[in-house]
């Protein structure tokens, strides 16, 4: 009984961080249009760090609550990117939607972590 209580906490915290980060990947993106370009707001900071979980990593996080890794980042990143809506995005509005798309396309602007992206499906 008690490792069938441990079981469901640790599913529910899981599931908790995975949707903090898709939260905190929808924060709104910052203009840079001074001379401070270089300077990263924590803001952007914390959206950048859970698009990089998201992509990197969640999908090993979302295999243990019983979903399948590499189809949670293809329909996270799909449903941004259009009107659609599914059980993973269901309660994003399209403001965060868009600033989830504008912070996944700063990121991907990185080569070094382009590889981590999921091969586009036609």
């Amino acid at each position: 009984m008690d490792e069938e209580i441990q079981t469901v906490a640790c599913t529910q915290l899981i599931a908790n961080v995975v949707s903090l980060a898709v939260i905190d990947a929808c924060l709104k993106p910052v203009k840079r249009k001074d001379s401070s370009r270089h300077k990263v707001f924590v803001s952007q900071d914390k959206a950048i760090d859970a698009i990089m979980f998201l992509m990197e990593s969640a999908e090993h996080f979302v295999e243990l609550i019983g979903m399948e890794g590499s189809r949670f980042k293809k329909e996270l990143i799909k449903t941004t990117r259009k009107d659609s809506t599914n059980d993973i995005t269901k309660h994003l509005t399209d403001e965060q939607r868009r600033n989830f798309r504008f912070n996944l396309d700063y990121w991907t602007k990185n080569p070094a972590r382009r590889r981590f992206l999921p091969e586009e499906e036609e």
